[in-house]
Order: C-alpha cells, then structure tokens, then sequence
C-alpha cells in the first residue's frame, strides 16, 4: 500500500485519539469545563478536582497525596448566585459551583473575562475557606 493512502486511511484514528480530555483524570472526553483537576500554580500537582456522578458534582481534595471526597455535593449556580460572589462582574462567569453551605466555589470565566484578579493563563478562579484566588486546570496523574 502507497504511504499517502495508509496515511488517509489512519488520519482520521489519529485525530479521534487526540481529542480527548486528559485532564479529567478518566482521560474522556468532556464537554463540561469545570470537570478534571486544579492546581494555585500551573507547574503544580493537582490540589483539587471536580468530578460528576450520577449527575452531581463534587469536590476532592489531594491531602499528603490521598483523594479525599468532600460528601457534600456541589451546586450549580444561578446567575442570582453568581452575582452574591462576583457583584459588577455576573456576567463574566460562564459556570459556578459552590458547596451549599460555603467554603467551596469554582468559577469559570468567560472567553474575553477581564475581572480583577483573574490570571491572564487562567480561565478558573477558586473560593475556599481561606480566600480567593486564581487556579488553574493541570493533569490529574
């Protein structure tokens, strides 16, 4: 078989197993871009992640290299809830989830986001008990 066929016939393997997310730890491919794992410093180990089951979300927490599970299922935000974090600037998060009774949020931001304290190499910004902050999507391995 002539190279440029054999290529024609693989391309279009090649290009489906690149596709996949592989920072959402199972290595499938989301549509929903707050799964997978979160770091304070995109050179960092992943320090959290989000994962959905059975259609909830929840949080895990890397603690002396153990998952741990928060039990607690997130929530996905209204608009009206977003607004209560991010006052002037609602409009700028595409999706939040926050633990219902606090401590906990991830927001991610809209393509063009110019809210303060975003990081420009960042689309995410996490709230957890000791304040708020930019954070960033690593690989979960």
């Amino acid at each position: 078989m002539r190279p440029a066929v054999l290529l024609l016939l693989l391309a279009p393997v090649l290009l489906l197993g690149a596709c996949g997310n592989h920072d959402n730890g199972a290595g499938v491919f989301s549509a929903d871009p707050l799964l997978g794992c979160y770091a304070t410093h995109a050179r960092k180990p992943a320090e959290f992640r989000i994962e959905q089951q059975q259609g909830q979300y929840f949080v895990s927490f890397n603690r002396d290299e153990q998952w741990q599970r928060d039990p607690t299922a997130l929530q996905v935000s209204s608009r009206a809830d977003i607004a209560r974090y991010f006052k002037d600037d609602a409009d700028q998060i595409d999706k939040a989830l926050v633990r219902p009774n606090g401590g906990f949020g991830i927001f991610h931001f809209n393509p063009g986001a110019t809210l303060k304290g975003k990081d420009k190499n960042s689309d995410y910004m996490a709230l957890v008990l000791i304040g708020a902050g930019p954070v960033f999507k690593v690989r979960c391995g």
